[in-house]
């Protein structure tokens, strides 16, 4: 069996960002709507910019988790290499 050019534990990682950002970004976004609604739009607002963040943070690491998947399955090629 050859060796993984990406870590294991870096999968893991990236899996467990995967599943734990999208809560931690709705329990924000109630928190954002519960302050709207107690008339503090300023810190309505900050949360707001937070979750868009966390939006933009959780995108990035399913796209990392996309091609660390990619390199990963190209390493686990079980073909002969092709020469003479």
């Amino acid at each position: 069996m050859t060796q993984k050019p990406i870590p294991q534990r870096v999968l893991f990682l990236l899996i467990a960002i995967a599943l734990v950002l999208p809560i931690g970004a709705c329990l924000i976004l109630a928190l954002a709507r519960l302050l709207a609604a107690l008339d503090d739009p300023p810190g309505a607002a900050v949360l707001d910019r937070i979750v868009l963040g966390c939006g933009i943070l959780w995108a990035l690491d399913l796209i990392c988790l996309i091609l660390v998947q990619g390199i990963n399955s190209l390493a686990d090629s079980n073909d002969p290499p092709d020469g003479p």
